[in-house]
């Protein structure tokens, strides 16, 4: 193996080293954009252990998950990478759909193979990306076996094209050869595309036979003093002549084109079948002449100033957005109207923690699919889970017609209405001592202190000036008494605690406390 493969596999062994429907809010359509500050980063299944054990989705083991997809039952399908199998995640079990166990090798690491029939008969050799067609089959990339491999319903394993030898051969399928193909696309229509990743082309199987759409690289550049490998290349342009570098993730869009993660070329690339042109949609940056890749970076914005650090996964949102496994940066970014925008991890930052999606962490994501009212699934591979994305679920017993106040799941309880006030919530100061940990000291002289660990704050009603442990600090809007209460501002000593706040909108009409960084939630 050469490239991003290889440099992400070292980073994953070093990490190791060291589907229900999402429930909605009242009103919330079906789009990942909508209120994208209430969506919330949890671990779906799997302890974060290194393993190969079915079982519960809190008990279960998973290795270097690599892939995600929804069955036509509903149930979430993971190509667990590095344990050579195809897992199924339904009615909160884990079970094992195809692969064997068939020994460990000398890093002890699963033993890959090559074998149709049964499911619990059939081998993979690091079977990554995943599709399922319009027949209830799961299209499998199997990347260490250069092959292109289908699950039955039934479970039994056929290959669909591919001989098990790498190569670069169109033709009949099963004389057809590829080199580490990372992932499938699969139309309506039947039809198969390929990211055929170290052959940095975009194949298509259709009616039995194997074609290439795209020009393969010429290219060659000296990665190191002597060493000269060949590599990808970049041209956007006819389809006939484009160039890609490394391609490692494939979606369809509902006109029937395809985006395509340009790994090595840090893009986001798309082709319109019909017009038989290739554009970059996404990303950009120089391609060195003695380099294999395109420098990775990080920025959000305008989609052709955005910057990513090799984009895996890909998939299609309802709304026609794109979801994009941003896996060196650790997070998923959302492509729509031309702009990039982070929707989950802390870009440049590897880690395990849930919580508020923007908040949260992530290790190396490899994958991504959108499961439906606003959720989405993660192969999260250097953590070994996977995990989902969901806005947040408003209790029940949030009713609309007067302001509340939230703590995470909690409705919290007051004596006096919240007062909005120019676009800033006011709440009786014992909300802040209650429910938020602050001591209220109120004072002779009309100043009140608010205390919490060594930060302080003394507030004079009707001036929106604070004194403070860390200097002087000016509101939006001066606290006031009112009913003999005294109301302080809530998102201002809630973000004094690093605590995530959000109004919830006119309809529910409640402000929305939460903690960014939480424990284990499955």
């Amino acid at each position: 193996m050469n490239g991003f493969i290889r440099k992400s596999t070292i980073i994953l062994l070093a990490a190791m080293l060291a589907l229900p429907a999402a429930a909605g809010a009242a009103g919330r359509q079906d789009a990942v954009i909508d209120n994208l500050p209430l969506h919330e980063l949890r671990t779906y299944a799997g302890t974060g252990d290194l393993g190969e054990f079915d079982g519960s989705r809190q008990t279960a083991e998973f290795r270097l998950p690599g892939g995600v997809a929804v069955d036509a039952q509903g149930r979430i399908v993971v190509a667990d990478t590095g344990n050579q199998m195809i897992r199924t995640i339904a009615a909160d079990e884990v079970v094992t759909t195809a692969g064997i166990l068939i020994g460990f090798n000398d890093y002890g690491y699963p033993a890959a193979g090559y074998a149709n029939g049964p499911g619990d008969e059939a081998a993979f050799d690091a079977p990554s990306g995943l599709a399922v067609d319009t027949r209830g089959r799961i299209i499998v990339a199997d990347a260490g076996n250069h092959a292109i491999r289908a699950i039955a319903p039934d479970g039994t394993v056929t290959t669909v094209a591919g001989t098990g030898v790498l190569g670069l051969k169109d033709g009949a399928a099963s004389q057809a050869s590829f080199y580490y193909p990372l992932d499938v696309a699969v139309a309506p229509s039947g039809v198969i595309y390929v990211a055929d990743t170290l052959n940095h082309v975009i194949r298509k199987i259709e009616n039995g036979r194997v074609t290439t759409l795209n020009a393969p690289s010429e290219r060659a550049a000296e990665i190191f003093p002597g060493v000269v490998e060949p590599t990808g290349d970049f041209r956007d342009g006819p389809l006939s002549e484009a160039l890609f570098n490394e391609p490692s993730g494939l979606a369809i869009d509902d006109k029937g084109n395809l985006y395509v993660a340009d790994t090595g070329n840090q893009r986001i690339r798309y082709i319109d079948l019909k017009a038989g042109t290739v554009t970059t949609v996404a990303g950009g940056g120089e391609l060195p002449a003695d380099a294999a890749y395109v420098e990775g970076d990080f920025v959000d914005g305008k989609a052709e100033e955005a910057r990513f650090n090799a984009p895996r996964g890909i998939s299609v949102t309802p709304d026609g957005g794109l979801l994009i496994a941003d896996s060196l940066n650790h997070a998923i970014r959302y492509l729509k109207d031309g702009v990039v925008r982070t929707v989950a991890g802390l870009p440049g930052e590897s880690g395990k923690w849930d919580g508020v999606s923007r908040s949260a962490y992530l290790s190396v994501p490899t994958d991504v699919a959108y499961i439906g009212d606003g959720a989405f699934v993660i192969a999260d591979s250097g953590n070994n889970r996977i995990r989902i994305v969901r806005p947040y679920d408003i209790p029940s017993s949030v009713r609309g017609d007067a302001i509340e106040i939230l703590h995470n799941d909690k409705v919290l309880e007051t004596d006096a209405e919240p007062i909005p006030v120019d676009g800033t919530i006011f709440v009786p100061a014992r909300v802040i001592s209650e429910e938020l940990g602050y001591s209220v000291e109120y004072g002779s002289d009309g100043v009140t202190t608010v205390k919490r660990g060594d930060a302080w704050y003394r507030i004079r009603a009707g001036s929106a000036i604070v004194e403070s442990s860390s200097g002087n600090l000016t509101l939006p809007q001066a606290p006031f008494h009112r009913d003999n209460r005294l109301f302080l501002p809530v998102r201002f000593f809630a973000e004094q605690l690093d605590l995530d706040v959000q109004w919830l909108g006119s309809d529910v009409r409640a402000v929305l406390i939460r903690d960014k960084l939480t424990g284990l939630q499955y």
